[in-house]
């Protein structure tokens, strides 16, 4: 299908009109000769440097997808993806293995906390008090597979007491080599007539008990 389609005639006369005034008005003004020379010479600059900018950007997307496609194939070049699912597997069960165990939130917090009386009562420290919280790691739920960490919960221990230190110093020994995952947030020993310590004790626990 075809279309012929022609602007109206008096149109076509105004744009000659303004076409032959444009011309004579550009014979007689040197100075407007250079000005609409460089309102085109602008143009043409400002289209220049648009297709050097697209060029620059399209060069910028190149690289950073030759770079991704390259870590990609260092990642999957190595093979054995079976030895690599065990060791990862392997990592995660020395991980887990290393929270607070405990069969209740309530049983895990009594234990938390009769380790800290016991262990430090068997260093010559008469624990004064033990305040203990617990509250979710994250605040938000992040799932990996199956597995959710939200579920996974901090238990906090402020304790105090009078101050020993060498019994501290074991005290703080062995936390470093519990079998579970013993973190001293922060220790403050005060002076005074009443020498005392406050110390923030920290593990971890995986509440499964949590709702789904």
């Amino acid at each position: 299908m075809k279309f012929n389609f022609e602007f109206p005639s008096s149109l076509k006369d105004l744009a000659s009109d303004s076409y032959e005034r444009l011309e004579k008005e550009l014979d007689k003004n040197e100075r407007l000769i250079w000005l609409f020379g460089l309102g085109i010479a602008v143009l043409y600059l400002s289209f220049v440097l648009y297709l050097v900018d697209r060029s620059d950007q399209a060069e910028n997307r190149y690289i950073s997808t030759q770079t991704r496609l390259a870590q990609l194939q260092t990642q999957t070049s190595g093979g054995d993806w079976a030895k690599k699912a065990a060791d990862a597997a392997a990592y995660n069960k020395a991980l887990t293995e290393k929270f607070w165990s405990g069969d209740t939130p309530g049983l895990a917090e009594a234990g938390f906390e009769r380790w800290i009386r016991q262990t430090m009562d068997g260093y010559g420290i008469a624990v004064r008090q033990v305040q203990l919280t617990r509250g979710p790691v994250l605040e938000e739920e992040i799932r990996l597979g199956t597995s959710s960490l939200s579920s996974i919960e901090k238990l906090r221990a402020k304790v105090i007491g009078p101050l020993n230190e060498p019994g501290i110093i074991r005290f703080l020994n062995d936390a470093a080599f519990h079998e579970s995952w013993v973190v001293v947030e922060q220790f403050v020993a005060r002076g005074g007539r009443s020498e005392r310590f406050e110390i923030d004790i920290t593990t971890f626990y995986n509440n499964t008990q949590q709702a789904p």
